[in-house]
């Protein structure tokens, strides 16, 4: 058995987790020199996906090996890309999604199910009040659950039907008692907007977003593109999750280049979706090559964690 390389032993350390938290906050604190109220909400948004990363780890043995790096990868991330330390509705979104994602893989193979799948699609509307565009993962959620789950049945469908209404109907009372219907009209009218492709003129290594998105889709391709090939490895269940992951991936991506104007708010979104496949490929692949990206990679997040203090 070959010594693990400096990013295996990394991604096993488990020092990783709480220097990863450090650093984020530090990161989240020297811009501003505080926190204000967005940041704050920011950073507690973050720190509680985060943690729901721990539970879907711990529940599923991801990594077979103990490992904090998707967490922590999330964290470093998070910290490194200032662009999402104000708050946005879409960090809501993520955390919800987040939540979905844990209680979706509870569902594995279980047929008596109807009270998971039903919180795993409020989870996911929750989300979607928050921000509208998430409501088009809404049916790759039924498709993971018949295909990767194996856990999906007539009365199961329904209940994903009511998980994705139950939300709207409080929050639609909520706007009645109110008598102001106007945050609904907003939603409504935002769902279906969509805008034409960029000119590749637009797009500029020197904007912090741009960069931002290149680093991560380069690491989000190479880490799926070797799960793909590698995923002989790992055991059933696991393997069906990281499908899940990779296929979330995708569409995320695909989503961004023909929606651009969503750029920011899917960035969060995208870091939630990649983070397992990333720490899986840094934790457990044991290679030269593994090692160069990973270096090049903590160079390119150094990149845009100075970018972020500037």
């Amino acid at each position: 058995m070959r010594k693990p390389k400096l990013h295996n032993r990394i991604g096993r350390s488990i020092a990783t987790l709480p220097f990863s938290a450090l650093f984020a906050l530090t990161l989240w604190w020297l811009p501003q020199g505080g926190y204000s109220h967005s940041y704050l909400v920011s950073l507690l948004l973050t720190g509680l996906t985060a943690y729901v990363l721990i539970e879907t780890n711990n529940s599923n043995v991801l990594f077979r090996t103990r490992s904090r790096m998707m967490s922590s990868f999330w964290l470093l991330a998070m910290g490194c890309i200032g662009l999402l330390h104000p708050f946005q509705p879409a960090m809501i979104a993520t955390f919800c999604l987040s939540v979905s994602y844990y209680l979706l893989f509870r569902n594995y193979q279980q047929t008596q199910n109807t009270a998971e799948i039903f919180h795993v699609f409020v989870m996911l509307s929750v989300g979607v009040v928050a921000y509208p565009p998430l409501v088009y993962y809404a049916p790759f959620f039924l498709w993971y659950l018949l295909v990767f789950m194996r856990a999906i049945s007539f009365r199961g469908l329904l209940a994903a039907l009511i998980g994705l209404i139950c939300p709207f109907w409080f929050w639609i009372g909520y706007l009645l008692w109110q008598e102001d219907m106007q945050p609904l009209v907003d939603w409504w009218v935002a769902l279906p907007q969509f805008s034409s492709l960029p000119c590749l003129s637009q797009l500029t290594l020197s904007s912090p977003l741009h960069l931002s998105w290149l680093v991560v889709g380069i690491l989000v391709v190479w880490s799926s593109m070797y799960y793909l090939q590698h995923s002989y490895d790992d055991k059933i269940k696991v393997r069906m999750i990281l499908y899940v992951y990779v296929c979330q991936s995708i569409l995320t991506l695909l989503f961004v280049v023909f929606q651009p104007q969503h750029l920011l708010p899917m960035l969060p979104i995208m870091l939630l979706n990649c983070s397992p496949l990333v720490a899986h490929y840094f934790t457990l692949r044991n290679t030269w090559v593994a090692l160069v990206i990973f270096c090049l990679s903590v160079l390119a997040f150094v990149t845009l964690g100075v970018l972020t203090l500037l």
